[in-house]
């Protein structure tokens, strides 16, 4: 009686079969993530359940321990809930979610994944897990749509997008499965390519020194025109014409002597 007297006096929304629950044994209370009025109460609520799976069976406890995982706003909601309110954890569920509903993220339907495509030079990789990330976020999301709409956000003609089409998964996870074999086809051929890539960089500078070595040996093989030291001397000596030579014999012919006779016979 004196229990009861005492623990009367103290102001909690809970009734006393909740407040007076004993501390199961062994009980390690976890590292709850704080509720502070702002977030999704029903990814909060998860959360707490995951953290509290040992001993989701003791409903009281589970009431008791709850105000723990909240601060801020959220508890002095709490705290301010009518005496002898909250009998169960499922009463205390459903007055947090009533509370906190305007923050509770709407989730996505199938029309979100359609809006999904496969960017141009995105590997099948990358591409798979953004569509498997959204997919996920679709609540009751059939296999059938999920592939056919995957089909439809994946680039036409691909190796696997023609794969597909010939044999369609009957799930996704199968879809994913099937997918690894040409996600590793992808990565041999890049890394293929890279190496190619690297060998031809290497063998550059090379190519280059024999192409000038071969050029130089073509050059000192070259026969060398010698140039006649008179005929450098003329060429720098005279201006160049500035007339033709039909006008300069014209003018200069009186001036040439005739030519001697042929004295060997013509023939």
């Amino acid at each position: 009686m004196a229990r009861e007297h005492k623990n009367s006096l103290v102001k909690t929304p809970f009734t006393d079969d909740v407040y007076l629950v004993n501390r199961p044994k062994k009980f390690t209370m976890p590292a709850f993530t704080q509720f502070d009025g702002t977030g999704d109460p029903s990814r909060h609520l998860d959360h707490y359940a995951q953290k509290m799976a040992l001993d989701d069976h003791n409903d009281p406890w589970m009431c008791k321990v709850f105000p723990t995982s909240i601060t801020g706003a959220a508890l002095e909601w709490f705290r301010n809930r009518p005496q002898k309110s909250i009998p169960d954890y499922e009463t205390l569920c459903t007055m947090f979610l009533a509370q906190y509903c305007g923050n509770k993220k709407q989730k996505k339907n199938i029309a979100n994944l359609f809006t999904i495509r496969q960017k141009k030079g995105e590997i099948l990789q990358d591409f798979l897990s953004r569509f498997n990330m959204e997919a996920l976020k679709i609540a009751d999301c059939h296999p059938a749509t999920a592939i056919e709409t995957f089909k439809l956000a994946m680039i036409q003609g691909t190796k696997f997008h023609t794969s597909l089409v010939k044999y369609s998964p009957p799930d996704m996870q199968t879809l994913n499965t099937r997918a690894r074999i040409y996600i590793r086809l992808e990565e041999n051929v890049a890394h293929r390519a890279q190496h190619t890539t690297l060998v031809t960089v290497e063998n550059k500078p090379q190519e280059r020194v024999s192409n000038s070595k071969s050029r130089r040996n073509q050059h000192a093989s070259a026969p060398t025109i010698q140039v006649p030291e008179k005929r450098q001397r003329t060429e720098e000596r005279f201006m160049p014409l500035r007339t033709t030579l039909a006008r300069l014999f014209q003018e200069n012919k009186m001036k040439f002597a005739a030519p001697q006779p042929i004295r060997q016979p013509l023939e």
